[in-house]
């Protein structure tokens, strides 16, 4: 091949490989409205269709829709974010806000809301509050819940137990467990357990406890209440005096390998939330249905869960975004949302008249009823995911039996005063 042949060719292949790499969008352009959501494929799905909706009804906005895997999310955002090319709305669920919203990079919506008279009396107060932070509104949600409970009704038909009312207890939620873990084979290991109680914090605070407390305008440790202890003896004792539940690892997740499962119809109790019921759905070997987080000595206190819509600060069109968000959360979208049988609407009218559905053999409206009672959060503070897990992994020593209730909290105490302690002295020298 003649010299200039072989110039030619690579000169040629040169101009197509600059030309391939100026034309990719590396980043979104200035014109495009970017928005990112994470969730089941079902709700991919969902929000995808809600937004060919928005772009039909405004065909001037160029608006692209991105699935991103929810478990990175906040680390691309915050990428993103500093290096001035983020989504310009993005899906955050309610932990995740104190990290976002910390960095001064979120959009406030106070103004907008009144501006455009948002009617924020509609909505669960704890909804807007999961996306408050330092007393400033970042985000909306477009659906959340609470802890409720399912339970096996052939179980409970089988051994003659009453099924739950709106007024049991957690003393009930034990009488119950304990007639419902049953040795069928008679091998001196329980065949069906009475329940799997979920995480800890819905019996604290039902107890009339908390895990932290307010001095002098600071967090100190509330782990010393004797209310806390209650609550703590009473979870560990399910698995370790009464035996009611099945082993587990520790206090935030199930062992996933474990075959004591409520769908395999070797658990009578399942503290959870409605965010199972599309699997639940499916179920075709026994008949279950719904009811209350049982009261405590401080009354019905759960802990509520979402994901909500945010925009950018460094969004180039904060008043297309915002409409934008606004069409994410209408009545129309949530309404559309309450149809996959998760989460509720974050709006009351919502929840109400389109989440219970007659045709479903449970009862639904346990879950908009659910959320009339004391449904909490976590402190929206940014250290507060930390401290919460050095907090569960002094605790794990009871909930595995190499401590005592008594031992683990005093070391628990211990750990969460000096952590807040450091965190105060860290805010003074800044």
């Amino acid at each position: 091949m003649p010299p200039f042949v072989r110039l030619g060719i690579v000169a040629a292949l040169a101009a197509g490989a600059l030309w391939g790499v100026l034309s990719i969008h590396w980043y979104p352009a200035e014109e495009v409205l970017t928005m990112w959501v994470y969730g089941s494929p079902q709700e991919a799905e969902l929000y995808r269709h809600v937004a060919a909706e928005y772009r039909q009804q405004h065909p001037e906005v160029r608006l692209r829709l991105e699935v991103v895997p929810g478990r990175s999310v906040v680390q691309k955002l915050l990428t993103g974010m500093d290096a001035g090319h983020a989504p310009d709305i993005c899906v955050l669920h309610w932990r995740q806000m104190p990290q976002v919203a910390s960095t001064g990079q979120l959009l406030p919506l106070d103004d907008l809301v009144r501006r455009d008279q948002l009617d924020t009396g509609d909505y669960y107060p704890v909804g807007l509050q999961a996306y408050t932070y330092h007393g400033t509104l970042y985000g909306i949600p477009v659906k959340g819940s609470t802890i409720t409970c399912f339970y096996n009704k052939n179980l409970f038909n089988r051994y003659g137990i009453n099924y739950p009312t709106d007024d049991w207890t957690l003393d009930d939620l034990l009488v119950k467990a304990k007639a419902l873990t049953i040795d069928e084979d008679q091998d001196g290991l329980p065949d069906i357990y009475g329940c799997t109680p979920y995480d800890i914090a819905s019996y604290v605070w039902s107890m009339g406890g908390d895990f932290l407390r307010l001095e002098n305008g600071r967090y100190v440790s509330n782990l010393d209440d004797p209310r806390v202890a209650q609550a703590v003896q009473f979870y560990v004792d399910l698995y370790f005096k009464h035996k009611v539940s099945p082993p587990r690892p520790g206090v935030r997740s199930d062992n996933a390998m474990s075959t004591f499962t409520f769908e395999a119809g070797r658990i009578a109790i399942g503290i959870m939330g409605p965010w199972m019921l599309p699997t639940f759905q499916l179920l075709d070997r026994f008949e279950w249905d719904t009811a209350l987080f049982p009261q405590g000595p401080a009354g019905r206190q759960t802990r509520y869960a979402s994901v909500g819509f945010t925009i950018w600060k460094g969004t180039r069109e904060p008043e297309v975004a915002w409409d934008v968000l606004k069409h994410m959360i209408s009545a129309e979208a949530t309404t559309k949302m309450a149809k996959l049988g998760s989460d509720l609407p974050p709006q009351r009218s919502v929840a109400r008249n389109t989440y219970p559905r007659a045709t479903t053999p449970y009862e639904e409206e346990v879950f908009v009823r659910s959320m009339d009672f004391n449904v909490r959060l976590f402190p929206q503070e940014l250290w507060w995911e930390d401290l919460y897990r050095r907090m569960l992994d002094e605790l794990d020593a009871a909930l595995t039996g190499r401590e005592s209730v008594a031992e683990a909290l005093a070391e628990a105490h211990q750990v969460t005063n000096a952590y807040l302690q450091r965190m105060y002295a860290e805010e003074i020298t800044r």
